[in-house]
């Protein structure tokens, strides 16, 4: 009888990793890391949030290196519940976030500056052993398009994420900013700009200079104001004929 050998299977493709980090300098650093592990392999490294989200558009990615310092705030747009986007490992200049919030935002696993090689090898092989069984089908790898339900903050050194349908109005109060929701106020550290760009349209619409409101929780009032959630919101004179209509259109 013959014995055929069995087949050997094949190895497993490096994962694909895009880098992100305002700094070049820690960017690069960081590749390079990523270059010299064999289980990864680096296909973008990128400064800014904006050029990941329009590599991530178009290209199929399995581990994001992202930096969790208050000048990426747009890198939060990139998180994604586990298991609907690639693996993510948090890197940061400070030991004392509560990394422990993140497991829900698939973060594996966590990075300091400066980088330390070792502590890297640990990082990459643990990346290998926890990576899917099979690869994933869509084109986008284990990547999806950001979510567009919820808004992401920062509260207390938490990331915090709350549903679109419940944000009320996000309001610009100088040296923080205020969110209103249907069961809570929350109070951030992080730039009324940086939120209300979270806030898509048609749903929600900036009424004046420091604030942005969700139009299907608001009602017209007296005074070229918005009532919204027992407050009177005053509108912008150059938007108030805008305004007025939007909330009127989406009442009905």
């Amino acid at each position: 009888m013959r014995y055929s050998p069995a087949a050997t299977p094949a190895p497993a493709a490096p994962l694909r990793c895009l880098v992100v980090d305002g700094d070049p300098g820690a960017a690069a650093a960081l590749a390079a890391c990523v270059q010299q592990a064999p289980a990864l392999s680096l296909v973008a490294s990128c400064t800014s949030p904006a050029q990941a989200q329009a590599y991530l558009r178009t290209q199929p990615v399995d581990v994001l290196f992202l930096p969790i310092e208050l000048p990426l705030l747009a890198g939060l747009r990139l998180l994604r519940p586990a298991g609907q986007g690639p693996a993510v490992v948090l890197t940061s200049s400070y030991p004392d976030y509560n990394l422990q919030s993140y497991g829900t935002y698939g973060v594996v696993d966590y990075l300091l500056k400066p980088f330390c090689p070792a502590r890297f090898r640990q990082v990459a092989g643990r990346l290998h052993t926890q990576r899917p069984a099979a690869g994933p089908a869509l084109t986008g790898g284990m990547f999806a398009q950001p979510r567009t339900d919820g808004l992401y903050l920062w509260v207390n050194q938490q990331l915090v994420q709350l549903r679109l349908a419940e944000v009320l109005y996000v309001e610009d109060l100088g040296t923080c900013t205020r969110i209103k929701t249907l069961h809570q106020e929350l109070t951030t550290e992080e730039s009324f700009a940086a939120l209300a760009g979270q806030l898509p349209e048609p749903q929600f619409l900036r009424i004046n200079a420091t604030c942005t409101v969700a139009l299907g929780h608001a009602t017209a009032a007296t005074g070229h104001a918005l009532a919204v959630a027992g407050r009177r919101l005053p509108l912008s004179g150059a938007l108030q004929d805008e305004v007025l209509a939007r909330v009127f259109q989406t009442s009905l």
